[in-house]
């Protein structure tokens, strides 16, 4: 089984290593940073030698010892070569074809006993010597002879990644000097993805990372060198280089295929470099090329029928299938968050002692009686340990419970896969390991609606589990089947797919959401923001995005440079508008609770969708404060705030155009210059014809003069529509008792700071985000102008991407509803909103809206169902829901830009007409 653990790495696991290579400008790394991956083409070829470097050859196969010559002959600089062989035979033929090698500058032969493959002698033997060059690569004779074939090609294929020619190691090099910490090609196309993961390897590999000071022990799938041979600065991998490991920690040779130091150290090599704060340059398969280091497109491109087909072969007679992350999961990155929700679920200092305890009491009872346990077995040894009373116990084990049921849902595609092994006439059962008792798990069972099946394994039950493999030698007995006749279908990597293929069963393996999450290089760094964050408020509400889009078993499409996986309306929706929104509306209620505010007015046109959030929120808040939608624009409370010529060059100097005079002053301050009146500015000479209106960095003295002319026609326009705008916001209840705050996108606080002006009174104001324009509204009428997001930031392009692009947010919450351009009086005296004529090309975007705003609200319904049923207190966090928008607008895909483009909003007020 050595097939499924040698694996590959990432790029770019972290916006850090993509900011260090953009700011060190490697050419061709930012092009490539979407996918992952390094194209060597787009790298210019180092000229001069770098330094010091040495390579470590493992010959353990002399017969390769030419072809490892044709590989160093390509490295251009002069280089130290270390070769470790088996014996004195083999040391002759290395010692023979290597000295032959032109630009070798010294060479070291040693025999080494057959222990820990290639990695202990690079460690034990050569480790203190390598670790005094300034790089490094390491290569050995591979051959997989286990496999009957499966990886023919491999060897050549890595050689060839790493050398290849001269050019090829000059750009390898670029990158090292560059700042990369290690160079390594994709993983090989006939290596399974299931071996990027720990495999057996997990708790060893741990107690090393802590023995190295290695503080982020990786989850899941994640990065090293397949094969394990590399280029690598030395720095990076001092701490395996000098750690002392001795080779009598090595397991002897007994044609292992996992489980043993080597694998782990293996496994170590990237991990350590990873560490180091230097980035992992994975090289590009050109042959076979896959958006995935890991090559998830093995389990990504399988088809509903090919499944069907393996469930259904005749010479199958048991389907195993997993329970949890496989016929159920749950809206959590890490199942472990279950405790933390219990926890807070419990409260007070009875949840702290849950949490200290609970993890500790369910190792000691399965070492008390030597087998896996149950819950209530857990209990009775957290109640001795942490002298908890009967009735704390009660509590504790209804509400984990609780949190249990509530948390989990089907997993609907392996939920039918059921049933087509159910029709195909299988005997299909059950296993987990797992701590809850038998009722309880056939409950979650029932209540999602996975059913049919003929038996339930459950460890708590039973006793042995399937990480250790006697629940598959249990399972065998009772079902009284060969292993060659039963199909095993789960998550887990090894204890569903290495353990049981190592006994002669077939398997079928079930990618879990959140790794395909990890695949994607715009998902992973939120993910491993979130796993190291360890907040459940977090956890679940990324793992509800993640759930939605990652968790199917087959995909009709799969566009792995969107942000998750696919870019229709609906899917922006859900992930970027909804998380945003409902991040701002808890913020929102929190707030205005602490300020005192009463009553909260969202603004047109982008509050009508927070309004509708905010409403959904309060509807299972405790305390919120009443809310209504105020429609108003900057037009229509600019104009009725002037009160002279001041007024009049604060609203000329915002950004406008370029566009005609005629349209600046009519959007402007409303007034319709005629032909006439044009002309008349023409003649007096102040202002040239045919030339255009542009206002940038609030330059207007060229404008002056036309703004003085026109001051009179301004005064009467503002007098015309001040009484019916005052009439509105009175009815709205603006001028009432009690503190009120207007609501808005953001982002200089213009509106609030005409309505203080208006209505001479204080009205405060909360946005998603502010620029520094906002505080001076505060300071000005002693109000309050905060931001959810950012507070008083850079404006424009020097802002944070919420505010560099604005419009982009603006286009997510938008409304269908026209502008308002002013009120007037009807025929009965009540103030009527002029709007501004949608044009064709805005209604034809409404369907466009409509599906970003259905995707939004089932996030903000998901999410508040969340709260409800399985943690109370659940808020989105502000810094998740921000750095969603910014993954999606720092990288956006051709495709989510083509969703976004087809959305037209109007711009008139800046000059710009219909905008796309």
């Amino acid at each position: 089984m050595e097939l499924a653990y040698r694996h590959a790495g990432f790029l770019f696991r972290g916006m850090g290593h993509y900011e260090m290579w953009r700011q060190r400008g490697v050419r061709g790394i930012q092009a490539e940073a979407a996918a992952g991956l390094v194209d060597l083409t787009g790298v210019a070829p180092l000229a001069v030698a770098p330094g010091r470097v040495a390579v470590h050859a493992h010959v353990f196969y002399p017969e390769l010892a030419a072809e490892f010559s044709d590989s160093l002959r390509c490295i251009p600089f002069e280089f130290h070569l270390f070769v470790s062989v088996p014996d004195s035979r083999a040391e002759t033929t290395c010692r023979k074809v290597f000295k032959q090698l032109p630009r070798l500058a010294g060479l070291r032969v040693e025999v080494v006993p057959n222990r820990g493959r290639d990695i202990a002698p690079m460690l034990c033997t050569f480790g203190q010597a390598l670790s005094e060059f300034d790089f490094i690569a390491h290569i050995h004779s591979k051959r997989s002879l286990y496999n009957r074939g499966a990886t023919d090609g491999w060897r050549d294929y890595l050689l060839g990644s790493l050398f290849g020619s001269e050019d090829r190691v000059r750009r390898i090099f670029s990158l090292l000097t560059e700042g990369a910490g290690m160079v390594f090609p994709q993983c090989y196309a006939g290596v399974p993805y299931v071996a990027s993961t720990w495999l057996a390897n997990r708790e060893q590999g741990a107690a090393w990372c802590h023995r190295l000071g290695v503080g982020r022990v990786p989850r899941g799938y994640f990065d090293f060198p397949v094969g394990s041979m590399f280029w690598a600065r030395s720095d990076v991998l001092r701490p395996l280089l000098n750690s002392g490991v001795q080779l009598n920690e090595f397991d002897e040779e007994a044609g292992q295929t996992d489980g043993t130091l080597a694998h782990v150290m293996e496994r170590l090599l990237g991990v350590v470099a990873r560490s180091s704060g230097k980035p992992l340059a994975i090289l590009r398969d050109e042959l076979r090329p896959s958006w995935s280091v890991w090559r998830f497109e093995q389990s990504v491109q399988r088809t509903a029928d090919a499944a069907r087909a393996v469930v259904s072969a005749a010479d199958v007679r048991l389907v195993v299938f997993d329970v949890f992350d496989t016929l159920l999961h749950r809206p959590l990155l890490e199942p472990e968050q279950i405790k933390h929700i219990v926890a807070r679920r419990v409260g007070g200092e009875l949840g702290s002692q849950y949490l200290r305890w609970r993890a500790v009491a369910e190792n000691s009872a399965r070492a008390r009686v030597g087998r896996d346990v149950d819950l209530s077995a857990i209990f009775e040894e957290m109640a001795d340990l942490a002298g908890l009373s009967a009735s704390d116990v009660d509590v504790l084990t209804r509400i984990e419970h609780e949190v249990e049921l509530a948390a989990v849902s089907a997993r609907e595609d392996y939920r039918r896969l059921l049933s087509e092994a159910l029709r195909a006439g299988k005997r299909v059962v059950l296993a987990s390991d797992m701590y809850l008792p038998r009722r309880h798990v056939e409950l979650m069972l029932q209540r999602c609606g996975v059913a049919g099946w003929h038996a339930l394994y459950v460890s708590s039950e039973v006793g042995v589990r399937k990480d250790s493999g006697a629940l598959y030698d249990h399972l065998l007995a009772m079902e009284a089947v060969r292993a060659d006749e039963v199909l095993v279908i789960g998550d887990n990597e090894r204890s569903d797919f290495q353990i049981p293929a190592d006994r002669g069963m077939r398997t079928l393996h079930v990618l879990r959401a959140v790794e395909l999450a990890r695949a994607l290089p715009r998902m992973a760094p939120l993910v491993e923001m979130v796993e190291d964050s360890a907040l459940p408020d977090a956890d679940l509400a990324l793992g509800l995005i993640v759930q939605r889009f990652f968790s199917p078993a087959f995909f009709d499409r799969f566009d792995s440079t969107c942000l998750v996986g696919e870019a229709g309306p609906r899917a922006l929706g859900y992930a970027i508008a909804g998380p945003l929104a409902l991040s701002f509306v808890q913020w929102l209620a929190v707030r205005a609770e602490a300020d005192g505010v009463r009553r909260l007015y969202f603004l047109a046109r982008e509050g009508q969708f927070l309004l509708e959030v905010f409403r959904r929120y309060s509807a299972v808040a405790d305390k919120t404060p009443s809310a209504a939608y105020l429609v108003v624009s900057r037009r229509a409370v600019n104009v009725p705030a002037i009160s002279g010529m001041d007024d009049m060059l604060a609203i000329a100097r915002t950004f406008y155009g370029p566009s005609t005079l005629d349209e600046y002053v009519r959007e402007r301050f409303g007034v319709e210059l005629d032909e006439s009146e044009l002309q008349s500015l023409h003649d007096r000479g102040l202002w040239r014809k045919g030339r255009k209106v542009e206002v940038r960095d609030e330059d207007v003295d060229e404008l002056l003069p036309v703004l003085e002319a026109l001051l009179p026609r301004v005064m009467r326009q503002v007098a015309e529509e001040h009484g019916p705008l005052m009439s509105y916001l009175k009815g709205a209840g603006l001028d009432g008792e009690g503190r009120v705050a207007v609501v808005d996108i953001g982002y200089s606080g213009t509106i609030q700071r005409r309505l203080n002006v208006l209505l001479g009174r204080d009205v405060h104001g909360y946005y998603m985000a502010t620029d520094e324009r906002a505080a001076g509204v505060a300071s000005e009428h002693g109000v309050l102008a905060e931001g959810c997001f950012h507070d008083q930031a850079k404006p424009a392009a020097a802002g944070p991407p919420l505010i560099a692009q604005s419009f982009i947010a603006e286009k997510l919450f938008s409304s269908d509803d026209p502008q308002v351009v002013r009120y007037e009086f009807d025929s009965y005296g009540h103030p009527q909103p002029v709007h501004r004529a949608l044009a064709p090309a805005e209604l034809a975007t409404r369907a466009v809206r409509a599906e970003i705003r259905a995707g939004a609200l089932e996030f903000v319904d998901d999410a508040l169902r969340a709260r409800t049923e399985l943690l109370p207190d659940f808020t989105v966090p502000p810094q998740l829901a921000s750095r969603l928008f910014e993954s999606f607008v720092e990288q956006t895909a051709d495709a989510e830009r083509a969703v976004i483009n087809e959305l037209i909003l109007d711009d008139h007020y800046c000059g710009r007409g219909l905008v796309a």
